[in-house]
């Protein structure tokens, strides 16, 4: 089947000009919208910045920095406004309450704090075209705390001086033992400042707050309150328990709590413990004073002399009986802390301080020095003070390596300054250490020159200043042996001979003659003066019984200076 051809015949227009409006004017117009758009745009980005612009130069309307309101104004004002509202927080002190003390306090201003203004305004200012942060200068509401910074050297030196304020020793406790009672105290802990601790606590307290807490920590004693204790229930109890009582035969004695009390402590051993001490010096004199038993003094040995000043002879010793005080009190202190509250003491013998076989057996044999001494006729009181000078030392007996001292032998028996007699005495003893080779230790001369005294060889007695001593060197006993027979001082030391002694007498120099003084009246007292010199007189020690020419073992000199004395004449 064929098919038949479609024929459009529908009328057409077709124009003369077929684009009225052109391409020119299209783009003409396309391009005056454009410039409008850019125009619109471009006052708008103006007004936009603009904007942002002055929110860059203002802080936001509604702002608060630490709680000071600062919107609207400019960075300078605001920073000004800071400073002078945070003035009174720097000098406001922080109080810092201690625990279980006193509080104490920091100002922020000395401690080296401060409020950071820069820091604290930094952000709220500065230009920005991001819409939020322009609309939230514009309309926001802002509250920023305030920023601080710290000067750490010296908010430890301002915290550290706070530390002898805050700082309580511990108080160690103890026992004591009042009238027989046993009394405990109880320990304590001290305090110390936690500097470290405590300055943080200031750095978060600061600005906001005035008020914070000091860090402290504990300090223990020393010794815990269980050893206390357990001491107060062990040995001060047992101590305390009930009276010890001394037995001496039939004397019974009660030392009770209250009476041992003072001679009881407990004390610490610096290593956390406690050591109880029981005084034995106290309790041996409590022992002593009040046990009373019948006792009897030794008498130590002695020496007479053979009728007509001859031969010593030895009077025995007797031995007497004593309490043992030293064993008494052992045992008190051992009965003070044990369940054995009675002691027994027993009397033991005394032993004398020199024996009769210990006098036999010293030495004491032979003269070993000798010398005698020519009182002035005529002085009676110058004799009498010799004769009880020469009592007091008669029969002393000087012990091996001892120093025998004439001031501390007579006084409190004869007078032993400015009395001639004693002094007369001196010379005699001088001279039996002399001759008998003993140790000199002191003499003192006379100022001028006596006839009657060997020169150089003589002293006087001006006790304490001026003393007549020597030490017994030898291995044996030394007996004084002195008396006064007519106008005459004798003395002999006995002994055990060691050396011969010789004596060399030097030439006087230095001589100056006596000046002759003649008085007149009723008052003129005759006297022979004296020239005054100087004198070497030399002590050789040659072994006893050495051949003539041997040559001394020790040679001694001994000088001495005499002034002159006046020789007074009365004329009628």
């Amino acid at each position: 089947m064929a098919r038949s051809a479609f024929v459009d015949h529908t009328d057409r227009y077709e124009p003369d000009d077929p684009d009225p409006w052109g391409d020119d004017a299209r783009r003409r117009d396309r391009r005056a919208t454009v410039l409008r758009l850019l125009v619109t745009m471009l006052v708008l980005g103006g007004a936009y910045v603009g904007v942002a612009w002055w929110s860059s130069t203002h802080l936001p309307n509604t702002v608060s920095v630490g709680g000071v309101q600062l919107g609207g104004r400019s960075p300078d004002e605001a920073a000004a406004t800071l400073t002078r509202a945070t003035t009174g927080v720097l000098a406001t002190p922080i109080v810092l309450d201690v625990p279980g003390g006193d509080p104490v306090q920091v100002v922020p201003r000395d401690a080296g704090l401060r409020v950071d203004v820069e820091r604290s305004l930094d952000g709220l200012v500065g230009f920005s075209l991001d819409p939020t942060t322009i609309w939230s200068r514009l309309a926001g509401s802002v509250e920023l705390p305030l920023l601080t910074s710290v000067d750490d050297d010296r908010l430890t030196a301002a915290v550290t001086a706070l530390k002898t304020a805050v700082a309580v020793s511990p108080r160690e406790g103890g026992i004591t033992f009042p009238d027989g009672r046993v009394v405990v105290a109880l320990p304590a802990s001290g305090r110390a400042l936690d500097v470290t601790a405590t300055k943080l606590a200031v750095r978060r307290a600061f600005p906001d707050t005035t008020t914070a807490e000091a860090v402290v920590r504990a300090i223990a004693p020393r010794t815990p309150a269980t050893t206390i204790q357990s001491v107060a229930n062990g040995f001060a109890t047992t101590a305390m328990s009930g009276p010890v009582t001394l037995v001496s035969g039939p004397t019974r004695v009660e030392l009770t709590p209250a009476d041992l009390a003072p001679a009881v402590t407990v004390v610490a051993d610096g290593r956390g413990g406690l050591t109880p001490r029981v005084d034995a010096k106290a309790v041996s004199a409590l022992v002593a004073s009040r046990l009373v038993v019948p006792t009897r003094r030794a008498v130590p040995a002695r020496w007479t002399f053979e009728p007509g000043n001859g031969r010593p002879k030895v009077l025995p010793s007797t031995d007497g009986s004593a309490l043992d005080i030293d064993a008494a009190t052992k045992a008190v202190v051992a009965a003070v802390g044990s369940g054995r509250r009675t002691v027994t003491v027993t009397p033991t013998t005394a032993t004398p301080a020199l024996t009769t076989l210990q006098a036999q057996a010293s030495g004491v044999g032979s003269v070993v020095g000798e010398f005698v001494s020519v009182l002035p006729a005529g002085d009676t009181t110058r004799r009498a003070d010799a004769v009880r000078a020469a009592a007091a030392l008669n029969g002393t007996f000087v012990a091996p390596a001892t120093t025998f001292s004439l001031g501390r032998a007579l006084v409190g028996k004869v007078p032993v300054t400015g009395q001639e007699g004693a002094s007369q005495v001196a010379t005699v003893v001088y001279n039996l250490a002399w001759g008998a080779g003993a140790q000199l230790v002191s003499s003192s001369s006379r100022w001028s020159f006596d006839p009657r005294y060997p020169a150089g060889r003589e002293s006087a007695l001006t006790w304490p200043e001026g003393d007549v001593s020597f030490t017994n060197d030898s291995p044996h006993g030394m007996l004084l042996q002195v008396w006064v027979d007519g106008d005459r001082v004798h003395g002999r030391l006995w002994g055990t001979r060691r050396f011969d002694v010789r004596t060399v007498a030097g030439a006087r120099t230095a001589v100056v003659p006596s000046t002759v003084v003649t008085e007149r009246g009723a008052g003129c007292r005759a006297q022979a003066g004296s020239p005054g010199f100087d004198i070497t007189v030399t002590r050789q020690l040659v072994p006893a019984g050495a051949p003539a020419g041997t040559a001394p073992v020790r040679s001694e000199p001994v000088t001495t200076h005499y002034e002159p004395q006046d020789t007074v004449r009365c004329a009628p």
